[in-house]
């Protein structure tokens, strides 16, 4: 489990890591090509919420 704080409020910064993003949709998709660290807790956060998506998620 990550040992950061994860803050979703702010879409103009990476929830993981608090970096500056580009934009929130493809500079979030960039900011994890570059930064290993954050795709990871993405993968992590992403694979913990799948299940309470269902259906309807597709990442």
């Amino acid at each position: 489990m990550s040992t950061h704080a994860t803050h979703w409020n702010d879409t103009a910064t990476c929830p993981f890591c608090g970096g500056e993003l580009s934009d929130p949709g493809a500079g979030f998709v960039d900011h994890l090509g570059v930064n290993p660290e954050c795709q990871t807790e993405f993968d992590s956060w992403r694979d913990n919420v799948a299940d309470d998506l269902g259906g309807t998620w597709s990442g």
